[in-house]
């Protein structure tokens, strides 16, 4: 695709500084990136739509080049800024995109073309979808519908940690159309924390291949197999998660840790896979006692400067490595659900923590590691502080309750 400054546009010409210039193609790197049966891309066109209202020159340089290679993503785009070109001395560029794209199958806006209209639902049939569900007992329930060109039919993939990281679960099953796939999404939902998040497909491949890390076990089975063959076309493992486009940069997110409540974030919250083993708090235990109950007592009011040194220490000793890995990924995730289900306070919360542990300042220091080691304390050993809030009712881990297809 050739990347022309200026278009002429009937009488007027579209002239683009070298910056606008640079600014279309940070655009088109955007979009290139988008699922256009995302939710996250609605909120970007709004954006998008928003930054570009005084500026129809630019509307008009990206709608002529986006209608040169029409597809899904760029006719949801020329929907969103049509208006902003319309009532403009660049309108006609609005005119001729709308030809290109109607000669293409796409219908544009106030365009009543039926055969069209058939085209372009059967191409939106065919988009692959994503979704990530929170369920107790498993990690990062991801199921995928992915069309198979050699047969015509797609394929159903799901795919989730449990036991203790000691289970892979993963399942390919063929489907001739959607209406599986939404049932199954369905009955996966009864089992969730929380309604589903649509995410893309290639941040799904993401999951997956994070799950692959987590996994503690041995080997290898045909599904897995059959699995990593299929999201390994779509993974990017040089690319940051997704919650990346969405989130802001945070220079310094230990700056807003006073901003977060835990109570609030953690509620809805599976935290079992984040709990430190009992062997590697019991020399971390047998200190905090020395130093009196009271510290256990009620945690999240310690006073005393030592037992709170104590447990940083703690934290930056066992979050560490692959742990301190787990704990970004997990935030990070939190923090993507959140902020597509809107819980914009709670997103941002999960989101401090996140950034904070993917940068290099000291672990401990962290609210939610030195909230889950004393949750973890009080786990095991709550017999021990009767008077201690409990971190949660000791649970026996079964099988999730999930049917694969």
């Amino acid at each position: 695709m050739s990347r022309k400054q200026a278009a002429k546009k009937g009488k007027d010409q579209v002239e683009l500084t070298r910056e606008e210039t640079g600014e279309l193609e940070m655009i088109f790197d955007r979009l290139a990136v988008q699922d256009p049966a995302g939710e996250s891309f609605q909120v970007y066109l709004k954006s998008l739509s928003n930054s570009l209202a005084q500026r129809p020159m630019l509307a008009a340089a990206l709608l002529d080049r986006l209608s040169r290679n029409p597809n899904q993503t760029g006719f949801r785009t020329f929907q969103a800024l049509e208006a902003v070109v319309e009532n403009s001395p660049y309108k006609r560029s609005a005119k001729q995109a709308a030809y290109r794209f109607s000669q293409k199958g796409f219908a544009p806006a106030g365009q009543i073309a039926s055969p069209e209209k058939v085209v372009l639902i059967r191409e939106e049939q065919r988009q692959p979808l994503a979704d990530l569900f929170q369920v107790p007992g498993a990690m990062w329930v991801v199921s995928a519908l992915i069309p198979d060109a050699s047969t015509g039919n797609y394929e159903i993939v799901t795919a989730f940690l449990e036991d203790d990281f000691n289970t892979f679960h993963v399942r390919v099953a063929e489907s001739a159309g959607q209406k599986l796939y939404r049932e199954y999404l369905q009955t996966i939902s009864t089992h969730a924390l929380r309604k589903g998040a649509r995410i893309p497909l290639r941040h799904a491949a993401r999951l997956f291949f994070d799950m692959l890390d987590f996994w503690t076990g041995k080997g290898s089975y045909a599904q897995l197999e059959r699995g990593r063959n299929i999201f390994e076309k779509h993974f990017a493992p040089d690319a940051r998660p997704y919650v990346y486009e969405l989130m802001p940069e945070l220079e310094n997110p230990g700056q807003f840790f006073a901003e977060i409540q835990l109570e609030r974030l953690f509620e809805d919250m599976d935290l079992s896979w984040l709990r430190f083993t009992r062997e590697e708090l019991a020399p971390w235990y047998e200190k905090l006692k020395a130093l009196g109950n009271p510290l256990l007592v009620v945690p999240r009011e310690v006073l005393e400067e030592r037992g709170l040194q104590l447990l940083r220490n703690a934290g930056d000793v066992l979050c560490a490595g692959t742990k301190r890995r787990l704990y970004t990924r997990f935030f990070e995730e939190q923090a993507m659900v959140l902020k597509l289900q809107e819980d914009e306070e709670k997103a941002r919360w999960a989101w401090i923590i996140a950034t904070d542990l993917a940068g290099e300042s000291p672990a401990g220091n962290n609210p939610a590691v030195s909230r889950l080691v004393m949750d973890s304390i009080a786990f095991y050993w709550q017999e021990k502080f009767p008077e201690a809030p409990k971190a949660a009712e000791p649970e026996h881990r079964t099988e999730s309750g999930i049917i694969l297809p």
